[in-house]
C-alpha cells in the first residue's frame, strides 16, 4: 500500500475562508484498525457472511442501509456484552487517539455503527458520538431503530469543519465538508472519495500533522 501524503487538492480546493471548528472522523478503519464488523463476525464464527457484505459496501456497491439492516440480523443472535467484548479488542490507531484526547472538545465520531455495541469504545475515547440506534431488549439485540445518513450530518455543525473517513458512505460528509480527507490508513479510501475529498492521506501521522496544522 502507497504511503503517500497528497497535500495538493484530490478534485476539488479545500474552502479555506474559515478556520475548522469541528473535526468529524469515520470510526471503523480509521480511528481503529479494523473494521469493527468483520471483527465481530470473525470472533462468532460467521466471518464469510460478513466479509463480502463489508466489501462491496464499502465501495458503494449496495446502500449502505440496506447491507448495515442484512449485517445486523446476521449478527443479532450474539448477545450485546459479548459484542462489546470482542469490540474492546480491536485496536485503536494511537496517533488518531492522541489528536482526539488534545482536541476532544472539537472532535466528533461518525459512524453507521450501531450504538449499543461501539458504547463502551466511545466512552473510552470520550468524545462526542453520531451512530445508527439499535431497539434492544436488555442483552438482546432486536433490530435497528435508525441508519445513520452521514451526508445530513453537516448540517448539525455551525462553521467549517474536516472529515475524514475511508469508505463509500462518507462520500456526501466529505463532499460537504470545508477540508474532506480521503483516509488509507488500514485499506485504500472508496473510489468515488477521490472525486470529492480535498485530501488524500494514507498515513495515521501525517493526517495527525495535517489536523494540527488546520487546528
Amino acid at each position: 500500500m502507497s504511503t503517500a501524503t497528497l497535500t495538493a487538492p484530490v478534485a476539488r480546493t479545500a474552502r479555506r475562508t474559515r478556520t475548522v471548528e469541528r473535526f468529524l472522523f469515520d470510526l471503523d478503519g480509521t480511528i481503529t484498525r479494523q473494521e469493527i464488523l468483520p471483527e465481530i463476525a470473525r470472533a462468532v464464527g460467521l466471518e464469510r457472511e460478513i466479509a463480502e457484505l463489508t466489501r462491496i459496501t464499502m465501495a458503494g456497491s449496495v446502500p449502505f442501509e440496506s447491507s448495515l439492516r442484512r449485517r445486523v440480523e446476521i449478527l443479532r443472535q450474539v448477545p450485546i456484552s459479548e459484542v462489546r467484548a470482542i469490540v474492546a479488542q480491536v485496536e485503536i490507531d494511537p496517533d488518531i487517539a492522541a489528536f482526539l484526547a488534545e482536541h476532544r472538545d472539537r472532535c466528533t465520531i461518525v459512524t453507521g455503527n450501531l450504538d449499543v455495541w461501539i458504547a463502551d469504545l466511545v466512552a473510552e475515547l470520550d468524545v462526542d458520538c453520531v451512530s445508527s440506534i439499535a431497539d434492544a431488549d436488555g442483552d438482546r439485540l432486536l433490530g435497528v431503530r435508525h441508519v445513520l445518513d452521514k451526508s445530513e450530518v453537516a448540517a448539525d455543525f455551525a462553521g467549517a469543519i474536516c472529515m475524514v473517513g475511508d469508505g463509500y458512505n462518507d462520500l456526501g460528509l466529505i463532499a460537504a465538508s470545508e477540508y474532506g480527507v480521503a483516509y488509507g490508513g488500514v485499506h485504500p479510501p472508496a473510489p468515488g472519495l477521490m472525486a470529492v475529498a480535498s485530501h488524500a492521506i494514507y498515513d495515521p501521522k501525517r493526517l495527525c500533522d495535517l489536523l494540527s496544522a488546520l487546528s
